[in-house]
């Protein structure tokens, strides 16, 4: 791995679209050699992860929701699955410069006590850090952070970085247990998620802990149920109805400042569209499996009809003038709101199915039926729908709707999570199909091989400067050679 000497004070130009308040304003001079307060990277910090877009991106195509429009050539990766150490770059770097800051904050609050700033940051070095191991399997983690002490650090194996990942969560926990007080004191407005909400922060702890656990199903000789006893124990529970993790920094209808998500795919400040917004539509899959399949009210929210007043969507693959963008649905309102709308990082969906999993596989004494509803009503009413409407819904004799109705309760689990996490966290749904195989995405009509990609390349920049290392991993196929956990 490529370890430059990264300016935690200069983040900011990392940002995908920065954003505006003070609290962002890291220094006036990024180049002046100064320090920085840990809650004042902190800002800066969760704004960088809210606002990488090219991992959802990625985990949006692979993960079956977006294809590309007619309208834009190119695309190869996508359309035929066929990518090397060039592609995705960005999951990489953009991890790794953010988990820069994350020990930056961790290692200055400690020295300080400050058990609220460096709880905060163990959460989210995790939450990076899981990123990673799922888009590349084994990477470095003992000797990562390190600056020039470590510049060609070795790599770890996935499956020990997540026991750590485990620990890390841990010992978060335990920080944001700490009252909060003159010696300890709260991140405030600095905190552009929870404004200092440290049970809140338990609760996206513990959320993320399920996840990393639940990651593992396929894995032999782990004790998952003991595992989730453990989160259960912490006492502050998992995120509930309305608990969305979002990210609100204060974005404004200026050039670089706007929700990056809008900025990039919807439209400029200036009123113009953006660059990209006729690049990516919704995939056939997508509106065939909610309109046909599950007969869906949610597509009206989720998808937009095409120029002729229908739904349609590209198949995966496919990118010729009958796929132009105004032929083909595109993202609905309840994705694209306004230049303001917050950056999902976790939502209070996926909790409510990572339960309903853990229940059903008999990890926990919970409701799997109750839970499995309760995460379908969430997504309906982050969706603009109300609680009724999704009552009517599941109520349905449809397989992966009725929960009676469904044979295989895992299936129905996984699809509803998959529907309920579109276009927001697309990254988790590609890991989730890898992981599970739900719902069936299809191969790409042009893939080289009649196989889903499985990950990523180490990217070209590591390969230069750390290759030893990167080639002891001995990973040929971006389809063969498997994350951990996967199926």
């Amino acid at each position: 791995m490529k370890r430059k000497i990264y300016s935690i004070l200069a983040a900011s130009a990392l940002l995908l679209a920065s954003c505006t308040g003070s609290y962002l304003d890291i220094n006036d001079n990024p180049n002046a050699a100064v320090s920085a307060t840990p809650e004042l990277v902190l800002s800066n910090a969760l704004n960088v992860t809210a606002g990488r877009l090219t991992h959802n991106q990625i985990g949006n195509f692979f993960g079956g929701y977006w294809a590309p429009s007619g309208s834009y050539s190119g695309f190869v990766e996508e359309r035929q699955f066929d990518y090397g150490a060039t592609y995705g770059t960005g999951v990489w770097s953009s991890c790794y410069d953010n988990l820069q800051d994350y020990q930056y904050i961790i290692d200055k609050a400690e020295a300080q006590s400050w058990k609220a700033v460096s709880g905060i940051a163990k959460v989210m070095k995790a939450y990076n850090y899981q990123i990673l191991v799922d888009a590349y399997n084994n990477v470095p983690f003992s000797d990562a952070l390190k600056g020039t002490t470590a510049i060609r650090p070795k790599y770890d194996d996935a499956q020990t970085v997540y026991n750590e990942l485990i620990k890390i969560l841990d010992a978060a926990s335990t920080d944001l247990k700490v009252p909060i007080s003159g010696a300890n004191p709260s991140p405030g407005a600095q905190d552009i998620v929870y404004k200092g909400d440290l049970t809140k922060w338990r609760q996206f702890a513990n959320t993320l802990r399920l996840r990393i656990i639940m990651r593992q199903t396929n894995v032999s000789g782990k004790d998952l149920k003991s595992e989730v006893a453990k989160v259960v124990a912490e006492g502050a529970g998992f995120l509930g109805a309305g608990g969305t993790v979002n990210s609100t920094p204060g974005y404004l209808k200026t050039a670089g400042k706007q929700n990056p998500f809008w900025e990039t795919y919807v439209q400029q400040a200036s009123g113009a569209d953006a660059g990209s917004k006729q690049a990516y539509v919704c995939s056939a899959f997508f509106i065939t499996t909610l309109q046909t399949d599950l007969k869906d009210p949610r597509l009206a929210r989720l998808a937009a009809k095409n120029n002729a007043g229908i739904y349609v969507g590209v198949p995966l693959g496919d990118g010729n003038d009958d796929n132009l963008f105004p032929k083909r649905s595109w993202f609905g309102p309840a994705i694209i709101k306004s230049f303001d709308q917050p950056m999902v990082l976790m939502t209070a969906a996926e909790s409510f199915f990572l339960q309903a999993e853990a229940a059903q596989r008999g990890y926990t004494t919970g409701d799997a039926k109750a839970l499995y509803e309760a995460g379908i009503t969430e997504a309906f009413t982050a969706a603009g729908l109300t609680a009724t409407d999704a009552s009517t819904y599941y109520n349905t004799a449809t397989k992966n709707v009725s929960w009676a109705a469904s044979t295989d309760k895992i299936e129905a689990i996984i699809t509803q999570k998959w529907v309920a996490m579109f276009s927001l966290t697309g990254f988790e749904a590609w890991c989730e199909f890898r992981r599970t195989g739900f719902p069936k995405v299809p191969v790409a009509t042009k893939a080289i091989q009649q196989k889903n990609p499985a990950r990523l390349f180490y990217p070209t920049s590591e390969i230069s400067t750390n290759s030893d290392n990167v080639s002891a991993q001995n990973v040929t196929s971006q389809f063969d050679n498997k994350i951990f956990w996967a199926k």
